[in-house]
C-alpha cells in the first residue's frame, strides 16, 4: 500500500485518503496561490498564508445560468478588496425571481448584509410571498444582524441596498430600496429604468434642483433609504407593468450603471452585448467586463431576464 504524510499533521495516511483520519484536514490537492505559487497555502479568508496577499474569495466572481430563461453575473471589480454585492436568481419554467443587493460599505460586514438580503427575499419570493412582504422579509432579517455575530456590528451595523423582480408570463413586479436599479429594455429605443434611486440627487431634483448640477455635487449617490437595523421604518416601492413588445429586463447594482448612466447608452451596450455574445450569460458576463474596463471602482451585478409578450415569439 502507498502510504502518504498529511501536510498539516504529518499522520501518516494511505494514497487516496480524501481527508485526514487525525487532524480531519482535507488531503485533496488544494490550488496553489496565484502570486506566490505555494500549494494550498490561501486561507479561508482568501489571503496566502505565506506571502499575505490577496488571492481571491469564493465571491469575487460568481454566475447564475438559466439558459435562454435568464442569467446572472456578479464581480469584485477592481478596486474593491472584496465582493459586496450579492444576487439571487430562480427559475421555474418561464416563471423569474430575481434579486440584486449591493452591500453598504461604509457600514460593518456589507457583504453579509447583501447575502443576507438576497437569501431572505429569495426564500420569501419561492415561498409564496410577494415582493414587497419578500422585500421586507429582507429588511427584518438585515436589521437582525447587528445584535448578532461580531459586536462591531451594534456600532456600524450591516446595511445594504436591494432590486427585486418577478416575472409571471409577460407580467412584471418590480421592489427597492435604495439605488440598485431595474430597467426595461425594448428592442428597439432607449432604456426606461424601472426604478427611482432613494439617494441624495433624487431627492434634490425632485424638489427643483438642477439636475446636471445635482448628479455633480459630491452627495449625489449618497443614499437615502436602507436594509439595516439604522434604516428606521421604509416602505419598500414597488412597481408593475405587463409587457407590450419583446425586450429584457435587466437589474444592477451601480457598479454597472454608474459607467452607463445615459438611457441610449445603457440600452446600447445591453443590445451589443446580447447581439455580439450570443447567449444571456455571456452577455450578461460581458457588461460586467465592460464595467470593469471602464475602472471596476465598484463591484458590479447584472441580471438579464428576456420577456415576451404572451402569444408573442421569444427573440
Amino acid at each position: 500500500m502507498t502510504m502518504t504524510d498529511c501536510a498539516s499533521c504529518a499522520d501518516e495516511r494511505a494514497a487516496g485518503a480524501a481527508f485526514c483520519e487525525a487532524c480531519g484536514r482535507s488531503l485533496t490537492p488544494e490550488p496553489p496561490c496565484p502570486n506566490c505559487g505555494t500549494p494550498g497555502g490561501v486561507g479561508e479568508d482568501g489571503y496566502c498564508e505565506h506571502c499575505g496577499m490577496l488571492a481571491g474569495r469564493e465571491r469575487d466572481h460568481l454566475e447564475t445560468d438559466c439558459g435562454d430563461v435568464a442569467a446572472a453575473v456578479t464581480d469584485r471589480g477592481l478596486r474593491h478588496h472584496r465582493n459586496e454585492d450579492a444576487m439571487w436568481l430562480a427559475t421555474r419554467g418561464t416563471d423569474v425571481d430575481v434579486v440584486v443587493s449591493d452591500g453598504v460599505s461604509s457600514s460593518f460586514d456589507p457583504d453579509v448584509a447583501s447575502l443576507t438580503a438576497v437569501t431572505s427575499a429569495g426564500e420569501g419570493l419561492r415561498d409564496g410571498l410577494d415582493l414587497a412582504t419578500a422585500i421586507g422579509a429582507a429588511q427584518i432579517a438585515v436589521a437582525k444582524l447587528a445584535a448578532e455575530g461580531d459586536p462591531r456590528r451594534q456600532a456600524s451595523n450591516p446595511a445594504c441596498t436591494i432590486v427585486a423582480a418577478t416575472v409571471r408570463g409577460d407580467a412584471v413586479t418590480v421592489g427597492w430600496i435604495g439605488d440598485s436599479r431595474a430597467y426595461w429594455v425594448p428592442e428597439e429605443g432607449v432604456a426606461e429604468q424601472l426604478t427611482e434611486d432613494d439617494s441624495w440627487a433624487t431627492h434634490v431634483i425632485s424638489l427643483g434642483a438642477d439636475p446636471e448640477q445635482a448628479m455633480r455635487d459630491p452627495k449625489a449617490h449618497a443614499i437615502t433609504a436602507w436594509l439595516g437595523a439604522d434604516a428606521g421604518s421604509i416602505t419598500p416601492r414597488t412597481a408593475e407593468f405587463v409587457v407590450g413588445d419583446p425586450g429584457h429586463l435587466v437589474l444592477c447594482s451601480d457598479g454597472l450603471w454608474n459607467y452607463l448612466t445615459d438611457p441610449a447608452a445603457f440600452a446600447a451596450a445591453v443590445r451589443e452585448g446580447l447581439r455580439e455574445q450570443g447567449t444571456l450569460i455571456t452577455a450578461a458576463r460581458w457588461l460586467a467586463d465592460y464595467a470593469i474596463t471602464a475602472g471596476g471602482a465598484d463591484n458590479i451585478t447584472v441580471a438579464l431576464v428576456p420577456i415576451t409578450p404572451v402569444g408573442g415569439e421569444q427573440g
